[in-house]
C-alpha cells in the first residue's frame, strides 16, 4: 500500500476483497479488487488495488499458464516501465511466485474516462496511442524468449481450417439466404491465408500488446493504459489497431456502426502517433497491417455459418444480454469489413500473387 499511496502508512482498515467477472477463457484464473482505508499523518485516504492470480502448472492450462508467466516477466524485466510516450501499462505495486508457480501480480485500479462499448473518441484516442507505440518500439523489439510470437496462428487457427472450409461449403438454404456471395469469399480467404501470412511478415515490425480489445482498453487521465499484457511481442505495425477495431466488435467491446464510421479516420489517427515516434512508418504500410491482421479472422464467418446452420446461440462476451438477431446483424457488418480489409490487402500486399483473384465475386 505504501508504493500504491506514494508515501508512508501508519495501518489499514476496512480492507475488503471482491471478485471481478473476467474474460480468462480457462479456470485458474482469478481476479479481486482489493479496496479499504489506510492511515496516513492521522487520515484515512481511500485506496484501492486489483489482484490478479494465475495458478502453477498443476492447475492452469499450458496456454493460460504461458499467458500468466508472459505477463509476470514483462512487469519483471521492467518493459513495461516505459513503453511510449502516450501509453502506459497499470503500475505493479506487488508481485510473488510460489513454490507451486502460483503467480500474483498486485496492479495499479484503472478507470476509464469514456463510454463502454466504447465510442469514437475513445477509439480515436486509443488508435492514436497505439501508433505511437508501434512508432517507439520500430525495428528495436527486446530479443526475450518469453515474448509472444505466435500470434499469427492464434487468429488464422490453421488446425481449424479444413472444418470452416467444410462449413462454409454447406448449402444450407438459411445459411446461403443470410450469408450469400460471403460464403464462397470467406472460402478464398481460408485459402489465401498463407500470403496474408507472408504480408504481415513483410511489413516493418514493432512491439504489439497483440489483444488491444475495447476491454483492456482505457483512456484515463489524457492517456492510454492497456491492462493485460499476456500476449505482448512481436508484430508489424497496424496489428494492435485490428486488435482495435476488428476483435472489439467481435467482443462487444465496440460497434461495428462506430468503427465504420470511424475507420478511416482510426488509421490516419495511428499513423499520426507512429510519426511523432518514428517518421519512416508511411500511411500505406500501417493500412496494410490493419487490413491483412484483419484477414486473418476468417474464422468469424465460419462461426456465423455455424451458428445459422444449427440456430445457435450468437454471444458477444461484453454485451451477454444482446439480443440474438441484434448480434447477428451487428456481427455480418463486421464480417463485410473483414472482407473489404482482406481484399485490399490481397490486392495491395507486396508478397507475389497467387493463381486466381480473392476480389472476384467478394461481398462489398
Amino acid at each position: 500500500m505504501a508504493s500504491a499511496l506514494g508515501c508512508g502508512i501508519d495501518g489499514l482498515d476496512g480492507v475488503h476483497r471482491e471478485e471481478l467477472e473476467y474474460d480468462a477463457f480457462l479456470a485458474h484464473r482469478e481476479v479481486y479488487r482489493l479496496r479499504g482505508r489506510a492511515l496516513v499523518d492521522g487520515k484515512r485516504v481511500p485506496w484501492s488495488l486489483i489482484e490478479k492470480t494465475t495458478e502453477g502448472p498443476l492447475l492452469a492450462e499450458p496456454y493460460l499458464l504461458d499467458n500468466g508467466v508472459r505477463e509476470f516477466d514483462a512487469y519483471a524485466s521492467g518493459l513495461l516501465d516505459d513503453l511510449a510516450p502516450a501509453v502506459r501499462a497499470p503500475r505493479l505495486h506487488g508481485s510473488t511466485a510460489g513454490e507451486d508457480g502460483r503467480l500474483t501480480l498486485l496492479l495499479e485500479e484503472v478507470v476509464h474516462d469514456g463510454t463502454r462499448p466504447l465510442d469514437s473518441e475513445s477509439l480515436l484516442i486509443a488508435a492514436h496511442d497505439l501508433g505511437t507505440l508501434a512508432g517507439h518500439w520500430l525495428g528495436r523489439v527486446p530479443d526475450e524468449p518469453w515474448l509472444f510470437t505466435g500470434w499469427i496462428d492464434r487468429h488464422s487457427q490453421p488446425q481449424a481450417m479444413d472444418a470452416g472450409r467444410a462449413t462454409l461449403s454447406t448449402q444450407h438454404p438459411p445459411m446461403v439466404a443470410r450469408l450469400g456471395d460471403r460464403l464462397p469469399a470467406a472460402r478464398r480467404l481460408i485459402d489465401a491465408q498463407p500470403r496474408v501470412r507472408g504480408i504481415l511478415e513483410a511489413l516493418p515490425h514493432t512491439l504489439c500488446h497483440h489483444d488491444a480489445v475495447g476491454a483492456n482498453v482505457f483512456v484515463a487521465s489524457g492517456e492510454t493504459v492497456l491492462i493485460d499484457w499476456e500476449s505482448v511481442g512481436p508484430g508489424p505495425v497496424g496489428a494492435d489497431l485490428a486488435s482495435l477495431l476488428f476483435s472489439s466488435v467481435r467482443r462487444g467491446d465496440a460497434m461495428a456502426s462506430i468503427v465504420t464510421e470511424v475507420l478511416d479516420d482510426a488509421v490516419e489517427a495511428y499513423w499520426h502517433g507512429a510519426r511523432e515516434e518514428d517518421r519512416s512508418i508511411t500511411l500505406g504500410e500501417v493500412r496494410l497491417g490493419l487490413d491483412a491482421s484483419t484477414a486473418l479472422r476468417w474464422k468469424l464467418l465460419a462461426d456465423l455459418a455455424h451458428a445459422i446452420e444449427h440456430d445457435g446461440s450468437i454471444r458477444r462476451g461484453s454485451l451477454p444480454e444482446e439480443p440474438r438477431e441484434q448480434a447477428m446483424d451487428d456481427l455480418l457488418a463486421l464480417a463485410d469489413l473483414l472482407l473489404q480489409a482482406s481484399r485490399r490487402a490481397l490486392e495491395n500486399g507486396s508478397t507475389p500473387s497467387t493463381p486466381g483473384s480473392f476480389a472476384a465475386g467478394s461481398h462489398m
